[in-house]
């Protein structure tokens, strides 16, 4: 926390609001995509007050009372607090890494940050923590280094290399051009079934049939000499084509990964690749629509 987000110091009823809106801000949470605004600025600073606060009081009710029904209550009460934290923070962080992925897989391929009019909610850091400015930052510096390393533009959008400039591979002359040629009165070879048997020629030894047959019900897991079937062949893997409905206008056009723009309105029904739909759909600016 920087020392600009320090929060004053409250008093109990202002900790009793910190409390009631940790646990509306975890409600509104599980059901946005988006990080949910904060509801004060240096909200964690204060939430932090909140559990010191708690656990002075479960101290003096102990000391002054015993581990009776009071403190044993107080316990309760905080152990349900640090498990809204909890799931709260885990929400926030899933929700601040799916908008950095998102934000920067759909850029478009010069680079330019997607438009507003596109639908793409963007993010008010006027609202949020420093330190969840700060994680976000970081998802999408990793989400950079991953498409650098992987060659994404040249994925989505092909080699800006022209086929033209590639150098012709250097290799040796083929062997006919060392070849001698022959001399238009050479005696031509003598046909294969007229010249002499070699030394090395393989002779088919002599087996008898009936030793044979024995030998392939002794080792019936032993090849036998006879061509295997086939492999059946494998299904061929799909276009990777996904059918998703529109749920909003996109005022700017997508680009699909042959570069071709699309302009989607509210109500289509549209195959789009995999990962666009995917991107769409999470965004909230789609649905599946399967047949």
């Amino acid at each position: 926390m920087e020392d600009g987000d320090e929060a004053p110091r409250l008093n109990g009823k202002q900790l009793s609001v910190v409390e009631k809106s940790l646990f509306e801000l975890l409600r509104k949470q599980k059901s946005q995509a988006v990080p949910v605004d904060l509801p004060v600025p240096a909200f964690w600073a204060s939430v932090g007050q909140l559990l010191h606060h708690l656990e002075t009081e479960i101290s003096e009710t102990i000391r002054d009372k015993g581990m009776g029904a009071e403190a044993q209550m107080k316990s309760r009460r905080l152990g349900n607090i640090r498990t809204c934290i909890s799931d709260l923070t885990r929400l926030r962080l899933n929700a601040f890494t799916q908008n950095a992925v998102l934000s920067n897989l759909m850029k478009s391929h010069r680079g330019d940050a997607m438009s507003a009019s596109s639908g793409f909610q963007g993010i008010d850091w006027q609202r949020h923590d420093s330190s969840e400015r700060a994680f976000h930052a970081g998802i999408g510096h990793l989400i950079e280094k991953y498409k650098h390393e992987v060659s994404w533009n040249a994925l989505q959008h092909g080699s800006s290399i022209d086929s033209t400039t590639v150098p012709k591979a250097v290799g040796h002359s083929p062997l006919t051009e060392f070849s001698e040629p022959q001399e238009e009165n050479s005696v031509s070879p003598a046909p294969a079934s007229e010249q002499p048997a070699s030394s090395g020629d393989w002779d088919d030894p002599d087996f008898d049939e009936e030793d044979r047959i024995r030998q392939i019900d002794a080792f019936p897991d032993r090849a036998t000499g006879a061509s295997s079937p086939p492999a059946p062949t494998a299904p061929a893997d799909d276009d990777g084509l996904m059918r998703i409905l529109i749920l909003k206008d996109l005022d700017d056009p997508i680009i699909s990964a042959d570069g071709s723009e699309m302009v989607l309105t509210a109500g289509d029904v549209e195959s789009c690749s995999s990962l666009i739909a995917e991107t769409l759909v999470a965004a909230g600016l789609a649905e599946p629509a399967p047949l």
